[in-house]
């Protein structure tokens, strides 16, 4: 075995293990209210957790001292989140007001960190509509920007068109050679990037029923240059400007539940494109996505303890001779959503293959605490997957969360090329992944 994939395996079971012994029994906890609770609308009452007993032997209290060192570091960030909680209750509320404007932060990301702000309004031409405004600065020609607007549909309850804007800069991307095998020193080659992109987009789902669908059209202009040598001479093929237009089509099953805390269900993708270019034949191809994620309780425990476990396999592949798929738009691994300790497009192929295990613990009725493991690959063929070429991630964080979901997150994640700090404000808002 891989030494990183021992120390992955090694660092999961120590963590899990430690939450473990500090998490009470059920019985313990029916004296008072849980402080891992859903959060309610008037938190102002919430207590500290108290996870620790006095009857324990002393044998159990050494086992436990990494996890009452824990409890002691993380209760000054509780108190702070009860001190947010209350003073700041639109953070927290189902509904935040119909219109207004929050920050943005975004670190750990392709551009590395971005500052900025989101204009919103949900009583747009009526109750039911939406619209936003945001843009994150991070630096002199790299910046983002995005304008949404989502609707109601006379098809049904459950349906919406959404049409959404992107522009995207940076220049300074980074694109490395040679795939799952790569070396980071030699293989790193820059290019810019410029991007305007548009998706006009019909979704749906039935109320009451665990089947969801949306058919998406994305149109994507899109240029890319660059000086690097070693990009020169590889030669990829999507360098200079292309337009390209998306049909994509999405299925899902979403058996888990209502937010914020999903403790136990199932939830099924399928996503498959078709993607064209506008000014030639040099780009056609297809894009199949498939992607379970499995909310696990954890034993005996209450069911905001518990385990997030996802896969996804995602290839791209030409669909005619002569054509290609743009090298920026190769499924990816590296950043803040796949392999947290390697950066951004890490490892680029024609496919890729994630796994990731979460272990989710509640330490505040608004703030979990986390410890993940990802595992990945890149491949040209299906047949090339071998549990000798798995690139392992490791780390830790804490996730702030709202009535509809997650609303921040702090993450450190560590891997064969170092640790990285992944920290996002407001990240579950629509972004068109880069």
């Amino acid at each position: 075995m891989a030494p990183s994939t021992c120390t992955a395996q090694t660092l999961f079971g120590l963590l899990l293990g430690t939450f473990l012994v500090a998490s009470p029994p059920a019985r313990a906890q029916s004296a008072s209210p849980p402080a891992d609770s859903i959060v309610t609308a008037d938190s102002s009452t919430a207590r500290a957790p108290e996870p620790y007993t006095t009857s324990r032997s002393v044998a159990y209290h050494v086992l436990a001292a990494p996890a009452y060192v824990l409890h002691g570091a993380t209760r000054p960030l509780g108190w702070a989140a009860q001190y947010v909680e209350r003073n700041f209750p639109d953070l927290f509320e189902p509904r935040r007001p119909p219109r207004g404007i929050l920050p943005l932060v975004e670190l750990g990301g392709p551009t590395g960190f971005l500052g900025g702000l989101a204009l919103y309004d949900n009583r747009l031409f009526g109750s039911d509509h939406t619209a936003r405004i945001e843009g994150l600065y991070g630096g002199p020609d790299t910046f983002e920007g995005e304008v949404s607007y989502s609707a109601p549909t006379p098809i049904g309850a459950g349906s919406r068109f959404d049409l959404v804007a992107n522009v995207f800069s940076d220049p300074e991307s980074e694109f490395y050679l040679d795939g799952n095998s790569n070396d980071r020193t030699t293989d790193d080659a820059l290019f810019s990037r410029d991007q305007v992109d548009v998706t006009a987009g019909l979704q749906s789902r039935l109320p009451g029923s665990p089947l969801r669908g949306a058919f998406d059209l994305l149109y994507e202009h899109v240029e890319a240059s660059g000086e690097d040598q070693k990009l020169r001479k590889a030669s990829p093929p999507g360098l200079g400007t292309v337009d390209l237009l998306t049909s994509r089509l999405t299925l899902g099953l979403d058996y888990t539940g209502e937010p914020p805390r999903v403790s136990r269900g199932t939830e099924v993708l399928l996503q498959l494109d078709y993607t064209h270019d506008l000014t030639g034949k040099r780009f056609r191809y297809g894009r199949y996505v498939a992607e379970v994620r499995q909310y696990l309780p954890v034993g005996f425990f209450p069911d905001s303890r518990r385990l997030a476990l996802r896969g996804r396999l995602e290839q791209t592949e030409p669909l005619f001779d002569g054509s290609a798929v743009p090298f920026y738009q190769l499924p990816s691994l590296g950043g803040q959503n796949t392999l947290r300790g390697f950066q951004s497009r890490r490892f680029q192929n024609d496919g890729a293959l994630m796994l990731n295990a979460e272990y989710r613990y509640p330490i505040w009725s608004n703030l979990d605490a986390l410890v993940f493991v990802d595992a990945g690959q890149v491949f040209n063929e299906i047949s090339e997957i071998s549990g000798e070429r798995f690139q392992w991630s490791y780390g830790g964080g804490l996730h702030l969360l709202n009535r509809k979901g997650l609303s921040a997150r702090f993450e450190i994640a560590g891997s064969t090329e170092g640790l990285r700090t992944i920290l996002t404000v407001d990240p579950s808002f629509r972004r068109v992944a880069r």
